[in-house]
């Protein structure tokens, strides 16, 4: 079957769906904590919060106990010590998130996209090219006749060999590597065609590809 045209167009991210609770993911479990100066603690959080806990003690390679050792002395007089570690254990996570989400972020990918020296560009799971850069702008002019590259760019159609959706899920199965196919430019009746190397786009919006073109 012949995969769609891409048309090249901007795309506006989509939100994304709430996750699903289940029921033990919201009820207390109890664990007991010891300190490296011994001391020891019973505890009752859920599991969420245990488990960022846990992140938050292999990150800093300290122990779960020396993380609630240090919320104790951080607590104020008559607070409360799991629901500081609740607080500690958010804060942190959205502190990542946040680093996370600046490296990843749509204004990094489109300087990793204008960095590169081959023609580039990011592919969308809905078929759309959402960046590309000036190389491929010059490979568009050289082999494809046209006087308004504005108009060739709203009126080109972009297709690869594979699908999208089976590139992105080969590339999440086989995380850190590549997938090259051919691709096709058509504009009227010239036609452009070559190789393309697929990466997953470094990129918390939505999944997308990152294509640099090889051959041409």
């Amino acid at each position: 079957m012949k995969p769609d045209p891409l048309p090249i167009s901007i795309v506006e991210p989509a939100g994304e769906p709430l996750p699903a609770i289940a029921k033990d993911e919201v009820e207390p479990r109890f664990r007991a904590v010891v300190a490296r100066n011994g001391e020891r603690r019973g505890i009752r959080l859920e599991r969420i919060y245990w488990e960022g806990l846990g992140r938050m003690s292999a990150s800093g390679k300290v122990t779960t106990g020396d993380l609630v050792q240090y919320a104790a002395t951080q607590l104020p007089e008559g607070g409360n010590l799991t629901s500081l570690l609740r607080v500690l254990s958010l804060k942190w996570a959205l502190g990542r998130l946040a680093t996370v989400e600046d490296i990843s972020s749509f204004e990094n990918l489109n300087a990793l996209v204008q960095a590169s020296p081959s023609p580039t560009i990011v592919l969308t799971r809905d078929k759309r090219i959402r960046l590309f850069n000036e190389p491929f702008l010059t490979m568009l002019r050289q082999r494809l006749v046209s006087e308004d590259t504005s108009q060739l760019l709203r009126s080109l159609k972009f297709s690869i060999e594979t699908q999208i959706d089976d590139a992105m899920e080969t590339l999440q199965l086989h995380r850190g590597k590549t997938l090259n196919t051919g691709f096709a430019i058509s504009w009227g009746r010239q036609v452009l065609k070559g190789q393309i190397n697929l990466a997953l786009a470094p990129a918390h919006e939505k999944p997308m590809l990152i294509g640099y073109v090889s051959r041409y």
